[in-house]
């Protein structure tokens, strides 16, 4: 009798540690997130004390970071819990572009681990719409997942992506987000963005057909084809030394490789990495015309015009 208390306390307890552990793992263990995740079983609504533009300047620094240290010191980083890249409910995922897992701090089992086909609860393939996201210049996606911070309940998820080359993509993320950011209405705005696309497509294109000096005094006239209230067209070299700025033009020359922005992002240099790489989107803080040169949250698109520079314009979320 005694033997059969004990081996059933034993039982008891392995169960207990078996269902503990599987908390510790993505709620899609078997490829399809929605197979243990009903909608049913979502935590309460409660806002992220996270904001969405700390969220993407957090991902920017990533960024940074990645091209600085290179992919592999960069993947240790990110699958550091204790390193610089978790605080809180952030952290820094990475994926490759067929969907093998390549950093995700809270839940190791799974890197090497290909997850392209995962759902999450509502059916949303969302590292298929990540890394679509990322391809395309960068930006958000909203799904369903796990919060390590909060016990790996199953929450609504904000994310932002970025690709750092052709081959992977980096993501961080924020739970049960606040509604109708600035920083998220303009940057899933297609109109916003296509508009911005084009106008920097338009500034190249000038550049192209009437050559680098009469581009760059064209971007620098504020009564200019190329300024237009406060959307106007910037450029630099890949050293950071500013060649038009057409509200600034006492910087003309001067090398602005170390500005950064109140969130810590060294946005000259993400931009020149962003020009090197075909382009894309970033978010940071930058002195609005139209307001007394007031520091302002500020969303551009830059792209390069050949291998000695590069171009951007950008619209304020005020």
């Amino acid at each position: 009798m005694r033997t059969n208390t004990i081996l059933f306390t034993v039982a008891l307890v392995l169960i207990a540690v078996l269902g503990a552990g599987c908390t510790d793992t993505d709620t899609a263990l078997p490829q399809n997130q929605s197979e243990a995740t009903p909608t049913d079983a979502l935590s309460p609504a409660s806002s992220s004390t996270v904001s969405p533009g700390e969220l993407v300047a957090f991902v920017e620094i990533a960024y940074e970071y990645a091209h600085v240290h290179g992919q592999e010191a960069a993947l240790r980083e990110f699958n550091n819990q204790t390193g610089q890249f978790v605080d809180g409910e952030l952290y820094i995922f990475a994926y490759d572009t067929e969907g093998t897992t390549l950093a995700l701090p809270f839940q190791p089992e799974v890197l090497g681990m290909n997850r392209w086909n995962i759902t999450d609860a509502n059916g949303t393939a969302f590292i298929q719409d990540m890394a679509a996201t990322a391809q395309s210049d960068g930006g958000f996606a909203r799904y369903l997942y796990v919060d390590p911070a909060d016990n790996f309940t199953v929450k609504q998820k904000l994310s932002y992506v970025m690709m750092v080359d052709e081959g992977w993509f980096i993501g961080a993320g924020i739970y049960d987000p606040q509604e109708d950011s600035p920083v998220v209405r303009t940057g899933t705005d297609s109109q916003v963005r296509e508009s911005l696309e084009s106008f920097v497509g338009e500034a190249i294109a000038y550049a192209h057909t009437n050559g680098k000096d009469a581009a760059i005094a064209e971007f620098n006239d504020q009564n200019g084809t190329f300024v237009r209230d406060n959307l106007y067209i910037y450029a630099f070299d890949y050293n950071g030394s500013t060649l038009a700025l057409p509200y600034q033009p006492q910087l003309i020359g001067t090398d602005l490789s170390g500005l950064q922005d109140p969130y810590g992002v060294n946005y000259t240099q993400v931009e020149i990495l962003l020009a090197q790489q075909d382009g894309g989107f970033i978010f940071y803080h930058y002195h609005n015309p139209a307001h007394n040169m007031t520091l302002e949250p500020k969303m551009s698109y830059v792209q390069k015009v050949d291998d000695t520079w590069w171009l951007g314009a950008g619209v304020y979320l005020s």
